[in-house]
């Protein structure tokens, strides 16, 4: 008997209309009448359905039909090899995400252990005392003149970076009543040393940063300045580079 049949027969034997029959499956009725007249099968999915539905195992529902069983081959021996390919893949992903993690680790090690020994390096060679109170690095010059560092550590093996998060060196001052801030920030895409000049209220709080003009202004009035920018930039590139 052919599936197309069998299937007409298991519908009809319990009084089914091909619309009530195409709900069960959620199918269409057209593609319930395609199925009995053959002009297409149900797939493995739904014939596997049909036989738990209705208690009727797949050989009785394909015997004699070498057709659909032939093409229900071809779907196995394809489910099975998507299956191999699929867990090949996932297995790829999974060394790759190994040999990734073991290479980063490396990395990441590697980073940590240079950066760190040449931040404690240029703490001491330029003379970088912790404050513990503050939490930080200091170097005085006067009362009220001193440089200050972070206290630096590699960031975490997942922040997926390879420098520290915040790489500055601020250097503070009073001129003429005049609360200032020295900020060196690291170099720009040309490789130019990043700095800014702050003015700052009596509790340490911005009040404006000068611009380029107003800097170059106050240089050509105050030479200290001018020193004091060059220093910073020898003490950032000893501490950071």
């Amino acid at each position: 008997m052919r599936l197309g049949q069998t299937i007409s027969e298991i519908r009809k034997e319990r009084k089914m209309t091909q619309e009530e029959f195409a709900q069960i499956f959620h199918v269409t009725r057209q593609t319930v009448s395609n199925w009995e007249k053959e002009k297409n099968y149900p797939d493995l999915e739904t014939l596997i359905f049909m036989s738990d539905e209705f208690n009727i195992s797949l050989d009785v529902m394909l015997k004699e039909d070498t057709r659909m069983v032939k093409k229900l081959n071809k779907q196995i021996k394809f489910s099975e090899r998507f299956k191999k390919n699929i867990l090949l893949i996932l297995m790829c992903i999974v060394i790759a995400l190994a040999i990734g993690a073991a290479g980063w680790g490396m990395a990441w090690n590697s980073a940590k252990n240079s950066l760190e020994a040449k931040f404690r390096n240029g703490v001491e060679i330029n003379g970088f005392r912790f404050d513990e109170q503050a939490g930080y690095y200091k170097k005085m010059i006067d009362q009220e003149t001193y440089y200050t560092l972070p206290n630096q550590s590699m960031p975490g093996y997942f922040d997926f970076v390879l420098h520290f998060h915040n790489e500055v060196l601020d250097y503070y001052t009073v001129e003429n009543g005049e609360h200032i801030q020295i900020r060196w920030s690291g170099r720009d895409n040309e490789g130019k040393m990043n700095h800014s000049i702050c003015y700052l209220d009596e509790y340490g709080m911005y009040k404006y940063t000068l611009s380029e003009k107003q800097e170059k202004e106050l240089c050509a009035v105050n030479t200290d300045i001018s020193k004091i920018i060059k220093d910073g930039k020898e003490i950032y590139e000893s501490v950071y580079e």
